[in-house]
């Protein structure tokens, strides 16, 4: 690969994960604005993106060597790349937020089944403020 093939796909690299911080940012803003369509268009974006990634072939680190602007490359990598997790990170926890809160919300309206004691006549009774909201069974 020659010279200018390798900064090419240098250049690539960088936009691509450019591109992929401003996706989980843009996934992020929709997540704290609970907008589910942007998150699912988020979601297709970085999916084709990944796909891209997929393609990538791997550069040999003495081809990136030989090239000047191998340690700019390198720092400017290494940044987005902690930038990209640091996000993703961010976008974990905000997601299992959201997953604990519908958990939480589900067991609120159909009632703990596993929190069912038995009661002083020998059969099996909720327990007092496990109740569901809704009653489903009639």
């Amino acid at each position: 690969m020659s010279t200018e093939e390798v900064q090419g796909r240098m250049a690539e690299e960088i936009n691509l994960l450019r591109q992929l911080v401003e996706l989980a940012t843009a996934k992020k803003e929709a997540l704290y604005d609970n907008d589910l369509e942007a998150i699912r268009q988020v979601v297709d974006k970085e999916e084709q993106a990944l796909i891209i990634v997929e393609r990538f072939q791997q550069l040999d680190e003495a081809q990136i060597r030989d090239c000047g602007d191998f340690k700019q490359y390198m720092q400017e990598r290494a940044a987005l790349l902690a930038q990209l997790k640091e996000i993703n990170l961010l976008n974990q926890q905000l997601l299992e937020d959201a997953l604990a809160i519908v958990d939480y919300s589900l067991k609120l309206i159909h009632g703990e089944e596993e929190n069912q004691l038995y009661g002083s006549s020998g059969k099996v009774e909720a327990a007092a403020g496990n109740q569901p909201v809704l009653n489903w069974r009639g």
